[in-house]
């Protein structure tokens, strides 16, 4: 059996690895586990166990960037689930905004209210998280730098950079200038949409890296 102290050390070391807590209690488990099984198995102490069974996991708890716009580490198993997230919210992102800006054609006011729900939304979830101290100041700080909004920052600058050439050169300059602003909105829904999700995920307790 694994006393308390022995399972304090299996949790110590699981946190240096920068697990997120419900990942951490899970894998946890699997460790307890399997030294234990290793302890009656091979007639061996918890040290020598706990070696083995560090060594099993080797690969999965080696620490990784979580982000090729990031520079923080993770534990590989972690950044799986991570990226799993960002592709989630990704396509959410996606999908919601295309439908969105369907609103522009039935109302040229939809784009205003839409915006301003948005940043509301917004408004709220920051609120929320730093009342009930789901983020801090410097979290909030670091958003800005989120591997999600760094990607969409690049990614919007490249796609309006090159609709606008292409249009302005190639269209008449009036279908550009409609086109170039549909392009802008929706991209604006989608960043706003990205950012919501993220702090939302947070006032979740669910690692987003904030």
């Amino acid at each position: 059996m694994i006393n308390i102290i022995e399972e304090n050390e299996i949790v110590r070391y699981l946190t240096s690895k920068k697990l997120s807590y419900g990942l951490l209690l899970e894998i946890k488990d699997h460790f307890m586990l399997q030294i234990s099984d290793l302890m009656e198995e091979k007639n061996i102490g918890f040290q020598e166990a706990f070696l083995t069974t560090k060594m099993n996991w080797q690969h999965e708890l080696e620490m990784v960037r979580a982000d090729r716009f990031s520079f923080r580490k993770i534990a590989r198993i972690e950044k799986i689930a991570v990226q799993a997230r960002f592709r989630n919210i990704a396509v959410n992102a996606v999908i919601a905004s295309f439908l969105l800006s369907a609103l522009f054609y039935f109302s040229t006011d939809a784009f205003i209210y839409l915006q301003m729900t948005l940043w509301m939304v917004t408004v709220g979830l920051l609120l929320y998280n730093f009342i009930w101290r789901k983020m801090t100041l410097y979290h909030y700080l670091q958003f800005s730098f989120h591997p999600l909004v760094l990607r969409n920052t690049f990614i919007g600058a490249i796609v309006c950079a090159g609709v606008y050439f292409f249009f302005n050169r190639f269209t008449l300059y009036d279908t550009a200038s409609l086109f170039n602003s549909d392009v802008m909105r929706t991209f604006f829904i989608y960043g706003m949409l990205t950012n919501i999700q993220l702090l939302y995920n947070s006032a979740r307790r669910i690692n987003v890296l904030i």
